[in-house]
């Protein structure tokens, strides 16, 4: 399945069992839409960073419930909140939900947020809507 780039929608980033040892306990799918968003406003370096936190989530046991990431729950979702430092400025947001079933940390979406106080309204309506769209495609696809 790919788009009318020629892109894949969904792109795996990391499988269980590899990496450093012990290997990863989650796999992480990605959205292409995520990664786009990402790289609209993240240098490579930034990028890295917070691929590297998705890295650390994958790594643990519940990736929801971190001691060395910021994870916060939104609705289905999370968020994992992060800025200074690398990231100088900017406060980013990645959004992810876990899907149980496949051990899969879903990557739906990044932003850069402007304002201070709750994740916008808009952006919750998308990556609730890329959540449902995920698991229609993943459940017709088993």
């Amino acid at each position: 399945m790919s788009d009318d780039t020629g892109r894949k929608p969904v792109k795996t980033g990391i499988k269980e069992g590899h990496g450093p040892p012990p290997g990863y306990k989650w796999n992480v799918d990605i959205l292409d839409q995520a990664f786009q968003e990402a790289m609209e406003f993240l240098d490579e370096e930034q990028y890295d960073h917070m691929a590297d936190q998705v890295r650390q989530l994958a790594s643990q046991d519940d990736p929801t419930h971190s001691d060395t990431v910021d994870v916060r729950p939104i609705e289905s979702f999370y968020e994992i909140r992060d800025k200074g430092g690398i990231l100088r400025r900017l406060n980013v947001r990645i959004f992810f939900f876990r899907h149980d079933a496949s051990r899969t940390i879903v990557i739906l979406g990044a932003i850069k947020k402007e304002n201070e106080g709750q994740t916008p309204v808009g952006d919750k309506c998308t990556m609730r809507r890329r959540r449902r769209l995920y698991l229609e495609h993943h459940n017709n696809n088993k």
